[in-house]
């Protein structure tokens, strides 16, 4: 355990709430545990994707707004008394207005805000000062004023607020970015075990090349360009296949990913996403839009960088070459260890909480947990990581 997780004599308590965006409530809560946390997650929904955090309290099972309230309330009585940190995802809280907020800074609890996506990303500045962003084709379904708010919720009651990918630094005024967390052993796993056969003859044309691609929102991701390469490039390489993947349990991914020999995320957000992280931990080629002010952040990162205008010329070169999809799957296995483990970005995250005013560690707790992750060969991120880069 952790020297910086002991907190009052007793691990550090924290719960990751109220919406599982991602499965990052989950993950991160996983991290902090591995790290010695008594970390929980909690959803007021299962969503399609049958992610279960620790915590579920089905709000939609309630016919009327009165009982998700009561809800809503009973959760914030049965768990704030019981944790310090709560950390809320995707704008949400647990009362309705976050009432809870004043509440819970009147209780001494530590507030950490947690966004992910277009509940924060602001339009108007991406469009006017990016030539590629996800709002560039975006129909939206932002609402500016509710992004106002939670700028003004996070700057009034948060001690301390993450976005989740670079793009969004921008969005989040004093934000502090905090990688994307991942079980990276289940991926690796489900690669190991299913091996794709003939490697050394997958070139589209002696033998399959499998293109995959998540139309979550297919204008975001870019998804017509991704189609139109692929078509184009079916008359160079017969055996090119792209495989769509549509509201697919997040049960069934791992096993998914393992039959593809290309993943393209998305070609204008100007970062790499969750299901990028995912494919590099199975060792597959990944592809997205990588904005160059964005680069140097991780120089390292083998996200091999495609937008509307040049993802046919990628995906070719990346289709006939299967030696460099190997190198890139190598490089990318060790970058999602390093930088997106769930140990990794727990003690990451970890050392972000015990640098709020109130939740110090003792004087030598930090350097004497350093001496004990490096003896013992924990991973602990890499410096950017470490950093907030």
């Amino acid at each position: 355990m952790s020297a910086l997780a002991i907190y009052r004599g007793r691990p550090l308590r924290v719960l990751h709430g109220c919406y599982e965006i991602a499965g990052q409530g989950m993950m991160l809560a996983r991290g902090l545990a591995e790290n010695g946390c008594d970390a929980h997650s909690l959803a007021y929904r299962v969503d399609w994707d049958g992610r279960r955090p620790d915590f579920i309290v089905e709000l939609d099972r309630r016919a009327t707004p009165f009982g998700k309230a009561a809800s809503m309330l009973d959760a914030f009585a049965r768990w704030g008394p019981r944790f310090d940190v709560f950390h809320f995802h995707f704008g949400t809280s647990f009362l309705p207005r976050h009432l809870d907020l004043p509440l819970l800074r009147a209780m001494g609890k530590k507030i950490v805000f947690h966004f992910h996506g277009c509940e924060i990303r602001d339009k108007a500045h991406m469009l006017a000062h990016q030539r590629l962003a996800t709002c560039t084709e975006c129909d939206p379904f932002c609402v500016p004023a509710r992004q106002a708010k939670l700028r003004a919720l996070a700057a009034r009651y948060a001690d301390r607020v993450f976005y989740s990918t670079l793009d969004l630094g921008a969005s989040v005024p004093r934000g502090v970015h905090l990688p994307l967390a991942i079980e990276t052993d289940r991926w690796e796993r489900a690669a190991l075990d299913r091996p794709l056969p003939d490697f050394a003859r997958r070139d589209g044309v002696n033998g399959p090349v499998v293109v995959a691609h998540a139309p979550t929102n297919r204008l975001i991701k870019g998804t017509r360009y991704v189609e139109a390469a692929v078509e184009a490039l079916r008359a160079e390489f017969p055996k090119l296949e792209l495989r769509l993947i549509d509201r697919r349990p997040w049960a069934a991914m791992p096993e998914f990913l393992a039959g593809c020999d290309i993943l393209v995320d998305q070609l204008m957000m100007g970062w790499y996403g969750l299901l990028a992280i995912e494919g590099m931990a199975e060792r597959r080629a990944v592809v997205a839009f990588i904005r160059g002010d964005l680069r140097s952040a991780q120089f390292d990162c083998p996200v091999v960088s495609a937008e509307p205008a040049t993802i046919t010329n990628v995906l070719r070169e990346l289709v006939s070459d299967p030696s460099r999809r190997a190198a890139l799957g190598e490089a990318g296995a060790r970058f999602v260890r390093r930088e997106h483990d769930t140990r990794a970005v727990g003690e990451t995250l970890l050392r972000h909480y015990r640098g709020l005013p109130g939740l110090e560690p003792p004087k030598g707790a930090s350097r004497a947990a350093g001496v004990a992750g490096a003896a013992g060969g924990a991973g602990g991120g890499s410096p950017s990581a470490a950093a907030g880069a």
